[in-house]
């Protein structure tokens, strides 16, 4: 998989975060708390398109990209119920849903496992997303 290729996938996933209604309804600026960058003074909540791990799915009669991207959500407010209810709509935004992905088709998109849990700092709640996503090229 080509750095352009990831790239691909996580516009892709971008733009159906970003899409979702529901979704930035949770987030302190919407569409705009939807980062892969988190700038100095963020409001909470947002969600990070993060870490990526990709193998190339390449055979004799089929070419493509196996994916695991990370997304992660913070909050700050009081228990995990924020947290669980921005990652349950992160999940039904793209487990198993179909969303164009830029020069590539996008063959599955399951989430493959999540966890939550504190940060240090004792206010911060964390959750973490894994999304297998499966592509061939266009």
């Amino acid at each position: 998989m080509s750095a352009d290729s990831c790239w691909d996938v996580q516009t892709g996933v971008f733009t159906c975060l970003t899409g979702n209604t529901a979704l930035i309804a949770f987030l302190a600026d919407g569409a705009d708390s939807v980062l892969d960058y988190v700038p100095t003074g963020t409001a909470f909540p947002y969600i990070v398109i993060g870490e990526s791990q990709s193998k190339p799915l390449d055979g004799q009669r089929v070419s493509g990209n196996d994916m695991t991207l990370t997304i992660h959500t913070y909050g700050r407010g009081s228990g995990m119920q924020e947290i669980r209810r921005i990652m349950s709509a992160i999940y039904d935004a793209l487990h198993t849903v179909s969303f164009t992905v830029p020069n590539q088709i996008l063959v599955l998109c399951q989430c493959v496992d999540s966890e939550t849990r504190l940060e240090d700092d004792g206010v911060t709640r964390h959750g973490v997303q894994r999304f297998q996503i499966i592509t061939e090229p266009a």
